[in-house]
């Protein structure tokens, strides 16, 4: 996988960045991403972790987990 990848989910660019801390999980607006979460990938169902391992953009389960994350960003206020 490049550095980050970026998965449009309902007219939504989201972008991910493996780090040292895990997974960082970002909204892109322009040119600009502001960082929503840092997530262990190990938390992700096994099918994500391979799409995300693979950098399939297109998978079905890596974008209803990243779904899931912005929306507990979104429940939390963030």
């Amino acid at each position: 996988m490049s550095d980050d990848l970026t998965l449009d989910i309902d007219g939504e660019r989201y972008v991910l960045r493996k780090g040292d801390g895990g997974l960082q999980v970002g909204r892109a607006v322009g040119g600009d991403v502001t960082w929503l979460d840092d997530v262990d990938p190990g938390l992700l169902p096994e099918d994500a972790r391979a799409a995300l391992a693979e950098g399939d953009s297109s998978s079905a389960a890596l974008r209803t987990a990243v779904n899931g994350i912005v929306q507990a960003e979104i429940q939390r206020g963030g």
